[in-house]
């Protein structure tokens, strides 16, 4: 091989290497005023490569509850029936329930009711054959951080060796605890080959870090949403290959109110994609959007496109 021919080669395989291909993209099956089924069948519709399904809510539509299920109250043949519906899509990842728990609290019953229904919800990851789930770390009442952080870190660690004995990965999501420095030393102190990050890319708002810089009359300025973006790259800098998932969106800039379709701007995503190739980022891209029923697919149809413009 003569040099030209190398050095393009190397060029071949660095391009490759920075590619983040397609199929990363997904959405979940929040969708207002959808059922389960109606909600997988409109992301198959779209044309969404991945999904993130909820073990929480109800199958049918209901007002006010995630198109969902919760694994041990449906029946064997329901069971059946939702995985086969999730059938064809390459890659399928769940969202833990959230609404509700207190699996830190200092109340036994309350403690263990709340773990029982995340590992329901494992459960239900495992026969699901999803490869990750999503976990949101809850704040007890009225208890300061490190009072139930070792409570904290002993069933993060336990679910994580659930998830690791089925072969799928459990994250933990941002929001909570509300800094940097703490979500990102959560994260390090679990110290768990099979437990990772999640970064949903509206919960940095509440950050202790952010709020000082940022006054609410200055959130929609550019220092301001430069501000909050830099969060953002904060917390990928301080985990790197800890980053396995993201949740993404965008963001209304006056209020700073997330889940929008993506088109506000606020969100820098050329920023963030060449940041995610940096650390050769190996996970997936799921739509987390808010609308009307009416207006949902359209702005999924919208979100994706643009997304994948980026990538």
């Amino acid at each position: 091989m003569n040099r030209r021919d190398f050095l393009l080669s190397g060029l071949a395989q660095a391009l490759r290497a920075a590619t983040l291909d397609r199929s990363i993209v997904g959405a979940n099956t929040a969708l207002s005023g959808y059922g389960l089924y109606q909600a997988v069948e409109a992301l198959r519709r779209i044309g969404f490569a991945s999904i993130e399904i909820h073990p929480m809510g109800v199958p049918d539509p209901t007002p006010e509850k995630f198109p969902g299920f919760v694994f041990d109250r449906i029946p064997e043949a329901e069971k059946r029936k939702i995985r086969k519906s999730l059938e064809g899509f390459q890659h399928i990842t769940t969202h833990l329930p959230y609404i509700g728990l207190n699996p830190f609290s200092q109340e036994r019953e309350v403690a263990e009711a709340s773990c029982l229904t995340i590992r329901t919800a494992l459960d239900a990851t495992a026969y699901f054959g999803a490869e990750l789930a999503v976990l949101h770390a809850i704040a007890p009442k009225g208890r300061r951080l490190e009072e139930f952080w070792p409570v904290m870190i002993r069933r993060i660690r336990e679910w994580g060796d659930f998830a690791g004995g089925r072969r799928f990965k459990l994250t933990i999501e941002t929001g909570f605890p509300t800094s940097v420095a703490d979500f990102v030393r959560l994260v390090k102190e679990v110290d768990h080959d099979g437990v990772g990050c999640t970064i949903d890319v509206g919960h940095q708002r509440g950050y202790k870090e952010l709020v000082a810089k940022v006054k609410p009359e200055e959130r929609a300025t550019p220092a301001g949403i430069r501000a909050y973006n830099d969060t953002t790259h904060a917390i990928i800098d301080g985990l790197r290959e800890k980053i396995w998932h993201f949740h993404v969106h965008d963001i209304d800039p006056p209020t700073w109110q997330e889940h929008r379709p993506l088109g506000t701007g606020f969100v820098d995503y050329p920023r963030l994609i060449a940041k995610l190739r940096q650390i050769d980022y190996r996970g997936l891209l799921v739509l987390e959007i808010g609308a009307p029923g009416s207006e949902i697919e359209a702005h999924l149809i919208d979100s994706k496109r643009r997304l994948e413009a980026f990538l």
